[in-house]
């Protein structure tokens, strides 16, 4: 498991912090609670391709560990605002979702997330955010063992110092499988943690 953990880490970093910025948006976070350790990044395919059309485009990817439980994300979104609304910012895409929780079995989904992050403009404080997130494949989406796979999030942030955000958040992931009839809660959590952004 922690060379899986050192692998995810190095393949983040390696993404995001060997682009140039010239603007463009990248994210690599660290999120933790009594249980559960996450490791998280973004960065806009702008940087990928050279070209400022893929601007709202972003690749992500996040590996939790849970217990004796892990999950691997990969994903592609757009993102982008409202006209005459840019503290606004609403977002849909595909993950790739591979899951271990029984070793005989293999879990893969491909849901289709939307999100919305509201700019919160409270008194003096720093810029911070709200975000939703909400993420659901149904059988047709569920590959090998799978049979649904759902997941919500709402986080709240502040930027604590120059192009770092202090979060809070919570999550519930439910990864169904076809041999049970019950919901299988993969994880239902609080976490805290830290995000770099560029």
């Amino acid at each position: 498991m922690l060379k899986k953990f050192i692998f995810i880490t190095l393949f983040l970093a390696t993404n995001i912090f060997a682009q140039p910025s010239n603007g463009e948006r990248a994210a690599f976070g660290l999120n933790v609670n009594g249980d559960d350790l996450e490791v998280e990044g973004k960065i806009s395919l702008a940087t990928r391709t050279r070209n400022l059309r893929y601007r709202n485009f972003f690749l992500d990817a996040n590996f939790i560990s849970s217990m004796s439980n892990t999950l691997y994300g990969f994903g592609v979104y757009v993102e982008n605002s409202p006209i005459g609304y840019s503290h606004l910012k609403f977002g849909i895409g595909l993950r790739s979702i591979f899951a271990e929780i029984d070793k005989d079995d293999a879990y893969i989904a491909v849901p289709i997330t939307i999100f919305a992050r509201a700019r919160m403009f409270i008194g003096g404080l720093p810029q911070s955010h709200v975000k939703v997130k909400f993420s659901y494949a149904p059988d047709p989406l569920s590959f090998s063992d799978a049979s649904s796979y759902m997941e919500y999030r709402i986080e709240a942030d502040i930027q604590a110092i120059d192009n770092v955000e202090i979060y809070v958040g919570y999550r519930g992931i439910d990864t169904n499988y076809k041999k049970s009839e019950d919901d299988i809660e993969f994880n239902s959590a609080a976490y805290f943690g830290f995000r770099f952004v560029f």
